[in-house]
C-alpha cells in the first residue's frame, strides 16, 4: 500500500502539521472508543512533535487520562541512559503532561536480556489493548530503510507470531526490542516521519523503485498510511 504523502515546507511546518494530526486522531479515538492507544518513535523529528504536544494549545485539547503511550522500539539500555527513547520522550513530553503514570508503558529494558524484555512487553501490550489495534503508530525512517528497530537482513523482519521481538543490530553493536510488522500493519493509522536533506536519497530510491525489499517497503498498513516529509527530504 502506498502512503499518502504530506510534504511540508520545512521541519517546523512538519511538526506543526503532525501535532494537529495527532490531536485530531486522539480526539476522534477518545470520542469513539473512550481511549487512544499510540506507539511512539525515537528520533529528532518525533522529539520535536512531543515537545510541541506539551505546549499550548495542543496539550489542552487532549484528555491525557484516556491516552496510553507505548514505544515502537527501544535500545536495551537503562531508562536513564542518553540513548533511551523513553528518556527522550519523558523529558520532551511526559513530564510536562497531565498523563497518569500507569498510562505510560515503556519497555522494561533493565529487567533482563532482550528476548525476555520482548516477551514481557508483548504481554503488557496484550493486557492493555485486549486484542484491539493501536490507534496510531509513529515511525522514523533510517537512511538504510529501517523503521522502528526492523533493520535490513535481521530475523526480526520475519517475526509474525509475536507483537514484539528482540534484535541484535550488528552495525551498532547493540540489542534492541521492537514491535513487529503484524502490530504496525493492523494499526488504525501509521505515520512515517522523514525530514532533512540526508533522507533525500533514500526517499528517491524508494519512490522510484530503484531499490526493493527495504524494511519500510514491507509495510502494508490496513488503516490510514501517511508519510510526513519536509521539502528537503522530498526534494529528489
Amino acid at each position: 500500500m502506498k502512503p499518502e504523502q504530506k510534504i511540508l515546507a520545512d521541519s517546523a511546518s512538519l511538526i506543526d502539521a503532525a501535532a494537529e494530526h495527532f490531536v485530531a486522531a486522539a480526539r476522534a479515538a477518545i470520542a469513539k472508543r473512550g481511549v487512544f492507544h499510540v506507539a511512539l518513535a525515537g528520533g529528532s523529528t518525533p522529539k520535536g512533535l512531543y515537545q510541541k504536544l506539551a505546549t499550548s494549545p495542543y496539550m489542552e485539547q487532549i484528555d491525557w487520562a484516556r491516552v496510553n503511550l507505548f514505544f515502537g522500539d527501544e535500545r536495551c539500555v537503562l531508562p536513564t541512559h542518553a540513548d533511551s527513547n523513553f528518556k527522550m520522550v519523558r523529558e520532551a513530553m511526559i513530564d510536562r503532561l497531565p498523563i497518569p503514570h500507569k498510562n505510560v508503558h515503556r519497555m522494561p529494558t533493565e529487567e533482563g536480556v532482550a528476548p525476555d524484555v520482548a516477551i514481557r512487553y508483548g504481554r503488557k501490550m496484550q493486557e492493555v489493548l485486549a486484542d484491539a489495534p493501536l490507534d496510531l503508530v509513529l515511525l522514523g525512517l533510517g537512511s538504510d530503510g529501517h523503521i522502528a528497530s526492523l533493520f535490513p537482513e535481521t530475523a526480526a523482519l520475519e517475526v509474525v507470531d509475536a507483537m514484539t521481538t528482540s534484535v541484535y543490530v550488528e552495525k551498532f553493536d547493540s540489542w534492541r526490542v521492537t514491535m513487529t510488522y503484524p502490530v504496525i500493519n493492523t494499526a488504525r493509522q501509521v505515520i512515517v516521519f522523514i525530514a532533512g536533506q540526508a533522507k533525500a536519497d533514500i526517499v528517491k530510491d524508494i519512490t522510484t523503485g530503484a531499490v526493493q525489499g527495504l524494511p519500510v517497503q514491507r509495510l502494508d498498513p490496513q488503516g490510514e498510511y501517511y508519510w510526513f516529509m519536509d521539502a528537503a527530504a522530498a526534494g529528489q
